[in-house]
């Protein structure tokens, strides 16, 4: 049978695979026919409930690469507030904490503990691994629904696969999008993936209420620190050790995502390579100094990184002027106003200015706290800006009206 169920993103209708052409009959991850059916019974009432505004909101849980990342916040007088906030590095290796459920039991709940979390219903996100962003333009035809011509137009980027898929998709804003077409961005992930993720959610003893899409949430977490900034488009470049990922909402609503060549293993394999030095090597010396900032006769070392890395910075930069090319397509000449950092490279030193040169765009450090009153000494909340950002956004996720 074709999964019934969605992965919920704000503000578009769920697409069902069933939709689609049956798949060959094969039971997931093991399970019976029987069993598969009640899983598939339970995900579809998960993903398909009405939104309701509980007492107290649940915890936007990002189990990151190397930390779980915990958010929960109240609202307050129309405003939201910060009730606890956790970064929590593993044990050991996610994979390996996964495999073993006492242990992955155990550091949940003192990760829940080290901060005044209330319950443990979390909404929380596939890792970006396990889900395809896909950008679509879809045409519709007379009288033809919109939800079905997405399902049609993902069918066949996704090919003989598309079956054993989990979709939903989220229309991206665009000035001139006429009756016909539409801007949409598919977000795919498997049946079994799902399922497993949510299998190790309950492993947990946590409570899942929804699973969000990364972009998504982090376009609300963007949405919500610059308020109906309409005609303003925001980016946040996200850092990782293989690939970044360039997010851009234009108001409150997501524009674009998309996947970048560029990250820490690409930067100290070129460093280590130009100086004969083993990765590890190079990945210290890249955190100790950086990328180059601008030009200091009296930092060598600083000149000679900047040197060797001068053609990474130069994709990086035309990659984001595609992107602004792209942006004022749609929005009728409008240009990205800011752009944001966050992950592993914004640690690095002068990072946001180095960035700044590639772009003509004001480049700032992201602080996901910067989305809610809070009173967490100003050291601590520096020690969590860099780490909390996808988990502030599922903590975001219903808005203020629940």
């Amino acid at each position: 049978m074709g999964c019934c169920c969605a992965l919920p993103i704000r503000g578009s209708p769920p697409i069902s695979t069933a939709s689609m052409p049956a798949p060959r009959s094969a039971p997931c991850c093991g399970s019976s026919p029987q069993r598969l059916a009640d899983t598939m019974s339970r995900l579809t009432a998960l993903f398909s409930r009405p939104a309701q505004r509980p007492a107290v909101r649940p915890i936007g849980a990002d189990f990151a690469a190397r930390r779980l990342n915990l958010v929960q916040a109240d609202v307050r007088d129309g405003r939201w507030h910060l009730r606890a906030a956790a970064s929590v590095p593993y044990p050991l290796p996610r994979g390996e904490l996964f495999a073993a459920p006492k242990r992955l039991a155990r550091f949940v709940d003192a990760a829940l503990a080290s901060a005044p979390f209330q319950g443990r219903r979390v909404v929380s996100a596939l890792p970006p691994a396990d889900v395809r962003i896909l950008p679509l333009t879809v045409h519709l035809a007379a009288g033809q629904p919109e939800a079905q011509a997405v399902a049609k137009a993902a069918a066949e980027q996704l090919g003989s696969t598309a079956t054993d898929h989990v979709l939903d998709y989220y229309q991206v804003r665009g000035a001139d999008a006429d009756g016909t077409e539409r801007q949409v961005l598919v977000a795919a992930a498997l049946q079994t993936r799902v399922l497993a993720y949510l299998a190790t959610l309950e492993t947990a003893r946590l409570e899942p209420l929804a699973l969000d899409i990364g972009p998504t949430a982090i376009s609300r977490l963007l949405g919500t620190m610059h308020g109906n900034e309409v005609g303003q488009s925001v980016a946040l470049l996200n850092f990782g050790a293989r690939k970044s990922y360039l997010t851009v909402i234009w108001g409150r609503r997501l524009m674009l995502d998309r996947e970048i060549d560029f990250g820490e293993e690409r930067l100290a394999r070129s460093l280590a390579t130009a100086l004969d030095l083993p990765p590890d090597t190079a990945t210290h010396l890249l955190r100790e100094h950086g990328i180059g900032g601008r030009a200091n006769a009296q930092d060598e070392l600083g000149q000679a990184i900047r040197e060797i890395l001068h053609a990474d910075c130069r994709a990086l930069a035309d990659e984001l002027a595609h992107t602004q090319v792209y942006v004022a397509s749609r929005t009728r000449g409008s240009s990205i106003s800011r752009i944001y950092l966050n992950g592993s490279l914004a640690r690095y030193p002068d990072i946001h200015a180095r960035i700044g040169e590639l772009i003509d765009v004001p480049v700032h450090l992201l602080n996901p706290l910067g989305a809610f009153e809070h009173a967490l000494p100003e050291a601590r909340a520096t020690e969590l800006a860099t780490p909390l950002a996808l988990a502030a956004g599922l903590a975001l996720r219903g808005g203020l009206r629940g």
